[in-house]
């Protein structure tokens, strides 16, 4: 049991502090109500983030190693196995392909629903290249880690159980890849109805676009990593929020 424990401290402890570390820098730098002091907010986020990060790092670990999930390129350099660094690079590079592709994509139907979107909503690129460069690491990581890495894991988990499966099939990861990509969507619509732009349009374009990239966030878990569902979320989102500075 201690050794059990022990394997999984290290990996919960890089997760919770790359997602404290990226989450802070975003909060610090990539906030577009600059009129609250920054320390103000510090301890109440940092509880919050606690509150969902320690969960999610232990559950996706502890049960995806369970399942064929969970965070085993992490594991292998912790390790130090025989290929994980070139494993990584794969990752990073079909992920970073794939980001960049569906951003292209969700950029183009931007502008083309830009008519039909409330004045309300900033435009891209609002925040600044550094401001964007926050952005985008902070909600790469920390997302990835509570949607992917603890919920998704979860999910898939519980439905193995409930379907007495002794390997997850296909079926389930596809339809728990949905559910998870659905909540994801959803977790963006308070965003939404802060910038009092939630007309019916709008709901439905944010949560139309939030499950499609959730789908292929949930795709690279699953066959890739954790670390590619990070990458590409985060190609996706330098896409939106860095590169659509200089359009």
């Amino acid at each position: 049991m201690q050794d059990s424990n022990r394997e999984l401290f290290k990996p919960i402890t890089i997760i919770y502090f790359s997602t404290i570390a990226a989450q802070l820098i975003s909060l610090g730098l990539g906030r577009i109500d600059t009129t609250s002091h920054f320390l103000s907010n510090l301890l109440p986020s940092l509880l919050f983030l606690t509150i969902l990060t320690i969960p999610s790092a232990w559950i996706g670990i502890k049960l995806g190693r369970l399942i064929g999930l969970g965070v085993p390129i992490i594991d292998a350099l912790l390790g130090k196995k025989a290929g994980a660094i070139r494993q990584l690079i794969k990752d990073v590079l079909i992920a970073s392909i794939l980001g960049f592709t569906m951003g292209a994509i969700l950029l183009v139907m931007r502008f083309v629903c830009e008519p039909y979107l409330p004045s309300e909503i900033p435009r891209l690129g609002h925040r600044g290249i550094v401001g964007g460069l926050s952005v985008s690491f902070g909600a790469a990581i920390a997302e990835e880690v509570w949607f992917r890495l603890g919920l998704m894991t979860l999910l898939v988990w519980i439905f193995k159980y409930i379907l007495s499966q002794q390997v997850p099939s296909n079926a389930v990861f596809w339809g728990v890849i949905v559910i998870t990509s659905t909540c994801f969507g959803i977790a963006h619509l308070p965003q939404l109805i802060s910038y009092e732009a939630g007309t019916s349009f709008a709901v439905w374009a944010t949560l139309l676009g939030n499950i499609l990239v959730g789908i292929l966030y949930g795709w690279c878990y699953w066959k890739r990593s954790l670390i590619a569902a990070v990458v590409a979320h985060l190609t996706v989102d330098l896409v939106l929020h860095v590169l659509s500075v200089t359009l």
